[in-house]
């Protein structure tokens, strides 16, 4: 949530996950407007949904930075339609194909299972045409579970299961927990 302490909850090898912080506005702004980063996700979001992010404070999730502090990403939890637990993500576009989206997003995962021990899956939505997304989702072992139609094109749900998911094999290793204010 924006004002929760900045603290970092995980380290991987390059990366740092944290609370998203006032400062970070700006660049989650970018990330809800630009063409390009919102192409798969249903295009630029309208000026008064903007609007309501930014009054609304509660914005959670997790920066992504690198270990210096220049954030390329952001990742977020939260409650799919079916109930399921999801993992939802955006990189800048600048940082893409470094494998910064696959470390962030396999720390997600480990936090996901050791966070929600009730959920013994996650998963994740993307366009279907979304290949980037789609070779991420495999990469972190996640496999197709459905398709639909939605939004005016056609979706994919990939899934993971708790026992079936191991750290092994994501760059970045495991990462290291450090705390923060972000557990529920």
């Amino acid at each position: 949530m924006v004002g929760a302490s900045a603290a970092p909850v995980v380290r991987t090898d390059r990366l740092v996950l944290r609370a998203v912080r006032p400062a970070d506005l700006a660049v989650l702004e970018r990330m809800w407007r630009d063409p390009l980063m919102r192409r798969h996700l249903g295009g630029p979001l309208p000026d008064d949904v903007v609007a309501k992010r930014r009054a609304g404070g509660g914005i959670g999730g997790f920066m992504v930075t690198l270990r210096f502090g220049e954030v390329v990403g952001w990742c977020h939890f939260g409650r799919y339609r079916t109930g399921e637990l999801e993992l939802s993500y955006v990189f800048l576009p600048e940082w893409w194909g470094r494998g910064y989206a696959r470390e962030a997003c396999a720390a997600a995962v480990g936090l996901a299972f050791e966070w929600f021990p009730g959920d013994a899956r996650l998963i994740a939505v993307t366009q279907e045409t979304n290949d980037r997304s789609v070779r991420l989702l495999e990469a972190l072992g996640m496999t197709r579970v459905d398709a639909f139609e939605e939004f005016g094109a056609r979706q994919v749900r990939y899934a993971v299961d708790r026992p079936g998911w191991a750290w092994e094999g994501c760059p970045g290793g495991r990462g290291e927990r450090v705390g923060g204010p972000l557990a529920p």
